[in-house]
């Protein structure tokens, strides 16, 4: 099922997955967050339209060779400073649907599986059809998934349900 391209999903802060969701002084929306060995933090404008990454090194994990210690109890000064440093309050956002290659994260409609699954001719019927009805209550709920590459592998950083 399509989507509206001017749909904005909202994100809100997830601080025990270290990312967090906010408006700056210039008004620019941001989601931000731990993506080893960088801080990073995605821009939109107002619209929801993406505008640019932005990164700082975590400079104790320069040269480490993984697995990083994401709950390094110094990581929460780092993105406390930055988003001082950007006039940054925690807000929930609303942006357009975007897909960054490097570090690649982005907003989806409905988890990967379900295209998988409804592409491969040797699925039965009965899963497909779950599928699609999966994909009908995502529709109403205003579900999307929210994901992106971690030093760990492919983790969803948040699957939301929003009524609007």
């Amino acid at each position: 099922m399509a989507h509206d391209a001017e749909r904005r999903y909202p994100i809100n802060s997830h601080a025990g997955h270290f990312f967090f969701a906010g408006v700056t002084l210039d008004k620019r929306q941001v989601l931000m967050g731990l993506f080893c060995p960088n801080l990073v933090a995605f821009c939109f404008d107002a619209e929801g339209n993406w505008l640019s990454v932005e990164q700082r090194p975590v400079g104790f994990f320069q040269g480490v060779t993984p697995p990083y210690n994401i709950y390094d109890e110094r990581i929460p000064a780092l993105i406390e400073k930055w988003q001082a440093d950007m006039g940054f309050q925690p807000a929930t956002i609303k942006v357009k649907k975007f897909l960054s290659q490097h570090p690649y994260i982005g907003i989806e409609d409905y988890p990967s599986h379900f295209g998988e699954i409804l592409s491969d001719p040797q699925e039965c019927e009965e899963e497909k059809r779950d599928i699609r009805d999966s994909m009908r209550l995502w529709d109403t709920e205003r579900q999307f998934v929210c994901s992106g590459e971690t030093i760990i592998g492919l983790m969803t950083l948040a699957t939301v349900s929003h009524p609007e």
